[in-house]
């Protein structure tokens, strides 16, 4: 008889349970025997070496492919494929599958649009304004309230757009072939957001709802597929690489998972309740995950960045950030501003209540969020350990990134954290982007960063990059992390840029359009090849790319890293 310690490796090892006996009988656990395995260098089946062979590519550690039912549904328009779920399709019909092309991305009136009785019965005026509102105050495209997807493209995809589907699933076959063999696919909401959009007989606003939903729609997406598949493990990872295919991992990234803090003043889970939850999620393929998102929540506080996210978290965490002034050596420049009469009116009308949230301290510097891991947090962050999962700490905030890196470190060894859409802090930033002593610390438990990419040019980007791996230590490796779909811009083009497309590297095209990555920079996520063709004809462009290009193989290591760790969460 064999025991089969799959967890332990990434890979299949079968081992006699006399020896696994033996070892143990010497005072030896799985987790020693894992490290010792680890050391050999190959894995082993039925005796036989099986050499790991380096995996290539590059990893998105952020992405959010079914963005479009969450939020109600009414937030992120268009269908990532034909059979994916429509909350309302261009003819007002709800909750539809698509069946083609044309039927997923067609025009958004529906949607979009503000209520017309004769030409838009299924419009909403107020969602019209408040869409209008997101795209201008992030600096997105203002697209018109009738925007022209499939087939002319006249007004989305662009690279600055947010409200629009970018990862139709031939744009991601794209990116697939030019070198992208990793893929996180998260689940995304905010509730607040979701009521404000949305209303009766859409789908569901709340995280755990809306959550069970995007995952359903992942796994529909990638099981459609002929060159995706879903990896659980990171023997998942090797093998699904190596055939090739598109890795594709579920992660969640919301506010209150499983609608376990949602206000007002719910009081903190207890503990049993948080695992429960975290397990569910495991059990349904979910192996990457935020424990804190836009808003103060079970496991503790969140970065404060974003105005209407402390509205958000005075409705739904039944409390306004704890705000405090940053210390000068904080590199933070963010003041929270109240809403003002327009946004209080929206908010009685569509929320049925004004959630305004005082003006926090006077500082001479910026403010930041006091809120720090909550009592349960830091052992709800240690049952993700014992699961092996992935864990991002982007979007906590700076006390509860410190303390969540603390609990990583207390584990013998270590257990890597990862910061999936982030940069390195300046002189003028907000909480959310971690200090160059924290992405060290990311990096000394061979932790993984995704740079974000947001509304960045090849030569910034790039710069970026070289900081991100320059505070993480030698032989650092970063990835990157998109946030396509998910109120991230693209990346525009850079002045200058002249990629060349020939019949080896054909321009993308999709029905009578085509985009030129030279004027429209990364218009959807299928150009983000030519974004790397790009930064490699940089100075110091070669050497990021190659790093880039090697993120898979980091990645494999990261996760078959949490599957030793997680054997050691307890034996500190």
């Amino acid at each position: 008889m064999t025991e089969h310690v799959m967890e332990s490796f990434g890979r299949p090892w079968s081992v006699s349970r006399p020896a696994i006996a033996a070892l143990r009988g010497a005072g030896i656990g799985l987790a020693a025997i894992a490290a010792l395995r680890m050391l050999a260098g190959s894995a082993t089946c039925g005796g036989t070496p099986v050499p790991h062979k380096p995996l290539e590519g590059f990893v998105d550690l952020h992405t959010h492919p079914v963005a479009n039912v969450g939020f109600g549904g009414k937030l992120v328009y268009g269908g990532a494929s034909v059979g994916a779920l429509l909350p309302t399709d261009p003819d007002c019909q709800s909750r539809v599958m698509a069946t083609s092309e044309a039927h997923a991305l067609g025009h958004d009136r529906a949607v979009h649009g503000g209520w017309d009785p004769f030409h838009n019965g299924c419009g909403d005026t107020i969602r019209e304004q408040i869409i209008h509102e997101i795209q201008n105050s992030l600096h997105g495209a203002d697209s018109p309230s009738d925007a022209l997807g499939f087939p002319t493209f006249q007004h989305w995809p662009v690279w600055n757009d947010l409200t629009h589907q970018k990862m139709w699933v031939e744009w991601v076959r794209r990116s697939f072939t030019g070198g992208l063999h990793v893929m996180v696919a998260l689940a995304v909401n905010n509730k607040t957001l979701g009521d404000l959009v949305s209303g009766p007989g859409d789908l569901p606003t709340d995280d755990k709802a809306s959550t069970d939903l995007q995952i359903d729609e992942i796994k529909r997406l990638v099981t459609g597929s002929d060159f995706m598949e879903i990896a659980l493990s990171a023997a998942d990872v090797e093998r699904i690489v190596s055939i090739p295919k598109l890795a594709v991992v579920i992660g969640v990234e919301v506010d209150h998972i499983g609608n376990l803090q949602t206000g007002p003043n719910p009081g903190a889970p207890s503990i049993s309740t948080l695992k429960a939850e975290i397990n569910r999620l495991y059990n349904a393929g979910v192996r990457y995950i935020f424990p804190i998102h836009l808003l103060d929540n079970a496991f503790g506080g969140t970065a404060a960045y974003e105005d209407l996210f402390n509205v958000s978290n005075f409705r739904e965490s039944g409390a306004p950030w704890q705000l405090t002034c940053a210390a000068p050596g904080d590199g933070i420049a963010y003041t929270y501003k109240q809403p003002g009469a327009l946004e209080f009116a929206v908010s009685l009308v569509k929320l049925g209540a004004a959630f305004i949230p005082g003006a926090g301290p006077s500082c001479a510097t910026g403010q930041r969020n006091s809120s720090a891991l909550t009592r349960v947090g830091p052992e709800g962050i240690r049952e993700m350990m014992r699961l092996g999962m992935l864990i991002d700490i982007d979007h906590m905030s700076q006390n509860s990134v410190d303390q969540a890196l603390a609990v990583a470190e207390a584990v013998p060894g270590g257990y890597p954290l990862n910061s999936g859409h982030n940069n390195v802090r300046g002189g003028s930033s907000t909480e959310r982007s971690l200090t160059a002593a924290q992405y060290q610390r990311i990096g000394a438990l061979h932790g993984i960063a995704g740079v974000g990419s947001s509304g960045q040019d090849a030569a910034a980007w790039l710069a970026l990059h070289q900081q991100v791996t320059a505070a993480m230590g030698t032989g650092a490796v970063a990835a990157f992390g998109t946030d396509t779909n998910g109120f991230g811009l693209g990346m525009p083009p850079r002045v200058g840029s002249a990629v060349q497309y020939t019949a080896a590297f054909p321009a993308s095209k999709d029905g009578p359009r085509t985009w030129d990555y030279n004027r429209e920079g990364v218009a959807h996520y299928g150009m983000l090849p030519d974004f790397l063709m790009d930064v490699a004809a940089l100075p110091g462009g070669g050497a990021v790319v190659n790093n880039v290009m090697s993120s898979a193989e980091y990645f494999y290591q990261t996760w078959r890293k949490a599957e030793i760790q997680r054997y050691r969460v307890d034996s500190h």
